[in-house]
């Protein structure tokens, strides 16, 4: 078969699945503002996306760079089939918005409401705090358009005065408020600051005919090479970086409807954009606003709910309990804040000599943080491996990263040609005069925040040798040791796998298990749970296993090279995607293995890059308490038919389109978790 009949293409892949986020807008089981917030979050995704993959493939173009992907499509060809689809997101976009915009008025809550309405109390938030801050450009041969930041709003005024025309330009100063919000007489108003702007704008150009306005905004490129020769310090180089991606080449310009030919070819020459890559819209830029719609009747959002903890961990001392057992937390439905307060209780211990740990996305307010900040205060020593290049979290590490050292933490930045990726946190404790090792590892961030909006997996443990195993990992992250020389002993084979030492090579390994076993006669199974899937290897090995018989059942949130159910192919896989309330994003393994039952969580997705170019972890499970639970969670997840999505070739459907009725695990999860301590 040709490549372009046994890879699905990256890209045109996670538009399918940004679009899944997009249509649970429409989901008649979704609150009202939960709907505005997937409309908003499809809408951030889709930035990065043109920051990101968009502009990894302008540069491709411009490189000259003419080899084909997995898909069999080169760069040019991409990015055609990349502006057309979309095209069409941006056609289901806006009309999700306005309908949504309907049912929000029918209940008092009014979206870019009529200025007139209330006007007076406009005409002074204009007077009072948005006239004074902005400051038109006339352009002309003289004054052409000034530098545009990264995805800033901005208006081009077209103005007349003595029959003579005149472009002028207004970049919304981004300390002014997006979205305004008025509450009277039980209703709601909201209006975006350029609503506002563009209907004052005969009084910001007195004395000129208002002819028409456009607002737009241009997106730049941010991926961009990190590698500086004449830069050694990782942290400074860092830092000239995040200014050259505010600075770096256009890849989309939107506006908000369409553009006369005129004013289109003067931002092609302008911006050096084709006309592929100009959106004209039919709704309002930058959905994220919608974020800012909150009202506080319940029946508009999800149910709350407080996160459980296993019933035998409630006020103990977390030491003793672990000595005992081991414990898996699966977020947000079990306390991420348990983990917290864990870092919390060592930083304060007397008995505590250490406390290691990487660090690759955390939250503003961070208790984790201080923590460890505190911990070093008290003449513990601490380390922390700080990844500097976590995409669009760069600044805030560099922010960590110094009020750590300041501090007295020891602050590394692991490597410059791989990111860490891994999560583990590993804490030294004196006990009756013997050295006690605890360790957690988990499939997401230490980020108190996103705990609370994603799934993931913590597991923590005493176990012997995987505190050994983790002992290495921080000695080879903090630069004192060989990644190659891990194994503790020739007959011991590691519960902790690396990438990218070899990751790889064990995940090899064990779909080759299930194929030798198949071939024999036996019954071969693999679950897999993860994001994404992209990889030649892995995805040619998994259809050698379905065409020998291996029973081979993907939950793959986003991203899939793969192709499910092709005939002849891959007849014995099936790929499915979870989109929720939740953002799906633990790791979870599960190999039949002769009946073994072999568990392990990751943190690295199927993906070239995190088996070759990232520092990641894989743990196989061997608690049964913890085993069985994730057994169960990954059948659960099988299970799920109300928000889940099915592949067929390319192709994603869901088996009840008129309605999102059946077992919705994310919802059961809330209701009542298993304690895996039970």
């Amino acid at each position: 078969m040709p490549d372009s009949q046994l890879f699905n293409n990256r890209e045109l892949s996670w538009l399918s699945f940004n679009e899944r986020v997009i249509l649970q807008a429409r989901d008649e089981n979704v609150p009202l503002l939960e709907k505005l917030r997937f409309l908003a979050i499809s809408s951030t995704n889709l930035d990065e996306f043109f920051m990101v993959r968009v502009g990894g493939l302008v540069d491709h173009v411009a490189a000259g760079y003419i080899e084909k992907d997995l898909s069999g499509r080169t760069s040019r060809q991409q990015l055609k089939e990349i502006s057309e689809e979309c095209h069409n997101l941006s056609t289901i976009q806006s009309d999700i918005y306005y309908d949504l915009k309907q049912q929000c008025a029918e209940e008092k809550i009014y979206i870019e409401a009529e200025i007139q309405e209330n006007f007076e109390w406009i005409e002074s938030l204009f007077h009072e705090e948005i006239f004074p801050v902005i400051s038109p450009v006339t352009l002309g041969p003289a004054n052409p358009f000034p530098f545009l930041a990264n995805l800033r709003m901005c208006i081009l005024v077209r103005i007349k005065q003595n029959n003579k025309e005149y472009d002028s330009l207004i970049m919304i100063p981004e300390m002014l408020e997006r979205i305004y919000r008025l509450k009277r007489n039980g209703r709601s108003y909201y209006y975006t600051v350029e609503q506002i702007i563009t209907n004052f704008l005969p009084t910001i150009y007195k004395g000129y005919d208002i002819i028409d306005s456009f607002v737009f905004r241009i997106t730049r490129n941010a991926d961009l090479s990190l590698h500086d020769e004449e830069v050694e310090d990782l942290l400074i180089l860092i830092e000239k970086y995040l200014d050259k991606r505010k600075k770096s080449n256009p890849v989309r310009l939107e506006v908000n409807k369409p553009l006369p030919q005129d004013l289109k070819v003067k931002f092609n020459n302008f911006f050096d954009i084709p006309d592929s890559h100009i959106y004209e819209l039919n709704h309002p830029l930058d959905l994220s606003f919608l974020f800012n719609i909150k009202e506080n009747n319940k029946k508009y959002h999800y149910p709350g709910f407080n996160p459980w903890l296993p019933h035998d961990v409630k006020d103990k001392n977390f030491f003793d309990y672990l000595k005992t057992k081991d414990l898996i937390l699966y977020r947000p439905y079990h306390d991420f804040g348990l983990i917290g307060n864990f870092v919390q209780q060592a930083a304060e211990d007397p008995n505590v000599l250490s406390i290691k740990m990487t660090l690759y996305r955390a939250n503003e307010n961070s208790k984790i943080i201080e923590s460890l900040a505190k911990a070093a205060k008290k003449g513990k020593h601490v380390c922390v491996i700080i990844e500097l290049k976590a995409r669009f979290d760069e600044e805030r590490n560099v922010e960590w990263a110094k009020r750590l050292e300041n501090a007295g933490c020891i602050v590394t930045y692991g490597f410059m040609d791989l990111k860490v990726h891994a999560k583990a946190l590993l804490i030294v404790r004196k006990e009756k005069g013997k050295i006690q090792r605890y360790v957690h590892m988990a499939t997401g961030n230490y980020n108190e925040k996103t705990a609370k909006l994603y799934t993931d997996i913590d597991y923590l443990t005493t176990d012997k040798q995987i505190a050994a195993e983790t002992v290495n990992l921080f000695n080879y992250l903090m630069g004192y040791s060989n990644i190659y020389k891990w194994r503790l002993s020739e007959n011991t084979e590691q519960k902790v796998t690396t990438a990218p030492n070899s990751l790889r090579e064990k995940l090899q390994e064990l779909i080759d298990e299930e194929i030798k076993n198949a071939r024999k006669g036996k019954k071969g199974h693999i679950i897999a749970k993860i994001n994404s899937l992209y990889d030649k290897e892995l995805t040619l090995k998994l259809y050698e296993a379905s065409s020998v018989g291996v029973k081979v059942e993907l939950i793959v949130r986003g991203i899939c090279s793969l192709k499910p159910q092709v005939k002849g192919l891959s007849e014995n896989i099936t790929v499915k995607s979870i989109v929720g309330r939740f953002l799906e994003h633990p790791r979870v393994l599960y190999f039949l293995s002769s009946g073994s039952h072999r568990v392990f969580i990751s943190t690295a997705d199927w993906m070239v890059r995190n088996m070759d170019r990232r520092v990641e972890l894989l743990i196989e499970i061997e608690d049964k308490k913890s085993k069985k639970f994730l057994q169960q969670l990954l059948r659960d997840n099988l299970k799920d038919r109300a928000k889940s999505w099915y592949m067929n070739d390319d192709k994603y459907f869901k088996l009840n389109q008129e309605s999102n009725t059946g077992y919705n695990y994310q919802e059961e999860y809330i209701t009542g978790i298993n304690d895996a301590s039970e």
